[in-house]
């Protein structure tokens, strides 16, 4: 079975706002498939973390991981009293590994609420309406669609979109 994607068919996009910040990265046959938010916060200062001429510490960053697992994850630079660097440390909460945890999934909760009529967890009218409002004029005009090799974590364009900030990450 050939790994690249026929041509003329794409297997994913990426969107971005005005000013070139990622939004969202989707795609199929990526390496892992996964629902996660991440958000990634400013390169903190050195405060005498590392020696001179090296990279500093990496920003901290908080991940929500929603499907196929949920869970927290925490990385943040910490420097051991034996290190000359510090080194990203990761803490991690798995939903499902904590006590008293076996609650349903998130879809079983949707289909749960449709069947009770409870519509809290669903989206409103007036924000459907909005979300067309944004989504149309993409629509009418779509911006370039990148193509990439099946198991990629996506085309050279990506790292592009977020040159500002270092690398997509993958997890």
């Amino acid at each position: 079975m050939s790994t690249a994607v026929r041509p003329g068919r794409l297997t994913g996009a990426i969107a971005a706002n005005a000013d070139g910040a990622p939004l969202i990265r989707t795609g199929k046959h990526l390496p892992t498939t996964q629902t996660e938010l991440r958000l990634v916060f400013a390169h903190p200062p050195r405060l005498g973390f590392g020696i001179a001429g090296s990279e500093g510490p990496h920003p901290n960053q908080l991940v929500v991981r929603l499907d196929p697992t949920t869970g927290i994850r925490l990385l943040v630079d910490a420097q051991a009293d034996d290190t000359v660097e510090p080194e990203q440390i990761s803490l991690d909460v798995e939903f499902a590994h904590q006590p008293g945890a076996q609650g349903a999934t998130p879809y079983e909760v949707l289909l749960h609420a449709a069947m009770v009529g409870d519509s809290k967890r669903f989206t409103r009218q007036d924000s459907v309406h909005d979300a067309w409002r944004v989504m149309q004029p993409l629509l009418d005009a779509p911006p370039q669609v990148h193509g990439y090799r099946k198991g990629s974590w996506g085309p050279p364009a990506a790292g592009d979109l977020v040159d500002w900030q270092g690398p997509w990450v993958p997890t």
